[in-house]
């Protein structure tokens, strides 16, 4: 009984998420502490570009992509059911949002890079090599082998 070998674009997506699980929750705590420092020490709060409820924001949104990631490259680990398409759809609502957000303090450069990443992410998750190794997958709970 073998396994089936994971795709190089399928590791990818795993690498992928999991650089971006780090980067999203690291960077998310360090906002907060931004966020803290902001609001406790007025020469910050004063010489701060950016109000304090954008850095919130955008803390939290990076905590929940962040988590969500994390979650998601346990879940493509394993191979389960259904993790394509939570990965197409999570990314692609995470580039969506930030891209919407464009016109407010909440978004700059370093969310932009972060939301096309989760659209190369999006589009490796579908590309046809992955879409064979994810119909594959079996529900959680299930062996997954395969006889070769």
């Amino acid at each position: 009984m073998t396994t089936k070998a994971r795709p190089a674009t399928v590791t990818a997506v795993l690498v992928l998420l999991i650089l971006i699980a780090v980067y999203q929750i690291v960077m998310s705590l360090l906002a907060l502490v931004g966020a803290t420092a902001m609001a406790t020490v007025p020469m910050i709060a004063e010489s701060a570009q950016v109000p304090t409820w954008a850095v919130l924001t955008g803390a939290a949104i990076g905590l929940v992509y962040g988590a969500v990631s994390a979650v998601l490259a346990a879940m493509v680990n394993r191979n389960r059911s259904g993790v394509r398409t939570a990965v197409t759809a999570v990314n692609v609502v995470y580039a969506v949002a930030i891209l919407a957000l464009l016109l407010t303090p909440v978004s700059g450069v370093p969310e932009i890079i972060a939301a096309l990443f989760a659209l190369t992410v999006a589009v490796l998750a579908n590309t046809a090599t992955a879409k064979e190794y994810f119909s594959a997958a079996v529900p959680a709970g299930h062996a997954h082998t395969q006889v070769g």
